[in-house]
């Protein structure tokens, strides 16, 4: 299970809403120990459009705190694609898809490497332990 800052998840849906219909894409930053997502970073020369994000990885900063990926789908399927499944498999442990319309936990999927469902839980900053 992981965990998801309040503040990150509110970022995420609206970053979701606002690309939409296009994609948007960045990385999960926060502390892999405690498994808490904290923010979102952008990566210059990312790449998104109505059926695809392209994550530049050679532009992965060397930074231990990047725990992932998220990214939204603008359809009603959050469901990983094979380029989905093929990005997961080589970067970071947990990866988030936002499905339209963007409106609460219920649009936000968590996946392990391998494309499995995670458990991810809403925490307030408050509660960080």
């Amino acid at each position: 299970m992981f965990y998801i800052v309040e503040e990150a998840l509110d970022f995420i849906l609206g970053a979701s809403r606002s690309a939409y219909p296009r994609e948007f894409a960045g990385l999960l930053s926060g502390d892999k120990e405690k498994k808490i997502i904290k923010e979102v970073l952008f990566l210059p020369g990312t790449e998104v459009s109505g059926t695809s994000a392209y994550i530049r990885t050679d532009m992965l900063p060397l930074d231990p705190s990047v725990l992932g990926s998220v990214h939204s789908h603008p359809g009603r399927s959050a469901r990983p694609s094979e380029s989905d499944l093929r990005f997961f498999s080589k970067f970071g442990v947990i990866h988030i898809i936002t499905r339209y319309p963007y409106s609460g936990m219920e649009d936000v999927f968590a996946y392990n490497r391998k494309g499995e469902r995670m458990h991810l839980e809403v925490i307030s900053e408050k509660d960080i332990f």
